[in-house]
């Protein structure tokens, strides 16, 4: 191999910084999409029990009979006989 070849072409220690730090740049970001995404499910059943409050607010008959009927399908599913 030529002595200009030779300088031209990358190292195996070269190649291999570059992918580690490939690597860590994808790891870095993956990271950062899940901490985003665990903070949005973290936020979720406080926005549901919000909402439920503000139905039962606006519909309070409903909203009990709603729970009527679901506590009766409940019995009837777990009663034996």
């Amino acid at each position: 191999m030529e002595p200009t070849a030779r300088r031209q072409a990358p190292s195996l220690g070269q190649v291999v910084a570059r992918l580690i730090g490939e690597a860590r740049q994808l790891a870095s970001d993956y990271a950062e999409r899940m901490s985003a995404k665990g903070e949005e499910w973290m936020a979720m059943p406080q926005d549901w029990m919000e909402t439920a409050r503000d139905y039962v607010r606006e519909k309070p008959f409903q909203a009990l009979g709603i729970a009527l009927a679901a506590g009766y399908l409940l019995h009837l599913i777990t009663s034996r006989d």
